[in-house]
């Protein structure tokens, strides 16, 4: 009969909550070994005997982000409606995420390095957000709504950029201690329209070559209407 093992993965789940309950009090500098030894009433020897070190800790941490990413991006149904469906994953998935897990946003993708992503099983984890995301943009492929010329890799780049540039800059809009309050004017507004309108005009996009420009008459001259305050 084989040996116990003492700290098991049920000690590692329990380290990795206490971790990232540190990580969102007071970022990444209040995970130390010690304090979540501490917070989860076991030992030093106990960290390092599931993670290796501090920095297999954070590892562990981004990879439960990545994990959540693909399944809050698995849970947008299929419809009919592929190019809907895309515009969905970005505010149920990405939007969802961040605004819940904000601390795992920022090591996720924010703070994401060349040393975090040497860990054979984050970088598998995080290739899965990808993978996720290039299924919605075959599905809209097959669909119709992607130009031959766009690669899938492309499409699946400008859409996270977009959904990291909204998240990061929504976020930025929270008061502290969440953020640094910055567009004061919109604490407290719905973004979610800002969401919709940026996505589904990037979706639609992708049925056009890349790098065309609007045909005359396609957009509304960004002066005509305006007034002069």
């Amino acid at each position: 009969m084989g040996r116990r093992r003492v700290h098991d993965e049920a000690t590692g789940e329990a380290l990795l909550d206490e971790a990232l309950a540190l990580l969102r009090a007071g970022g990444p500098e209040a995970v130390t070994v010690r304090a979540v030894a501490e917070a989860a009433g076991t030992s030093a020897r106990a960290v390092y005997s599931v993670f290796g070190s501090i920095q297999g800790m954070l590892d562990a941490l981004a990879q439960r982000g990545y994990a959540r990413l693909v399944d809050l991006v698995a849970a947008v149904p299929e419809t009919d409606d592929p190019a809907g469906d895309l515009v969905t994953v970005g505010m149920q998935g990405f939007r969802t995420f961040a605004l819940e897990e904000p601390v795992l946003f920022r090591l996720t993708f924010e703070q994401v390095s060349a040393e975090l992503l040497e860990n054979e099983a984050v970088a598998q984890t995080a290739y899965d957000t990808y993978r996720a995301l290039r299924s919605r943009v075959r599905r809209l492929r097959a669909a119709g709504g992607v130009h031959p010329d766009r690669t899938d890799v492309a499409c699946c780049f400008a859409f996270h950029a977009t959904c990291q540039g909204l998240c990061s800059s929504e976020m930025s809009t929270w008061q502290p201690p969440d953020g640094p309050g910055f567009w004061g004017m919109l604490h407290g507004a719905d973004l979610a329209p800002v969401w919709h309108d940026t996505l589904t005009g990037l979706v639609a996009r992708f049925r056009h070559p890349p790098g065309e420009a609007d045909q005359p008459g396609q957009t509304q001259s960004a002066t005509s209407g305006a007034s002069t305050p």
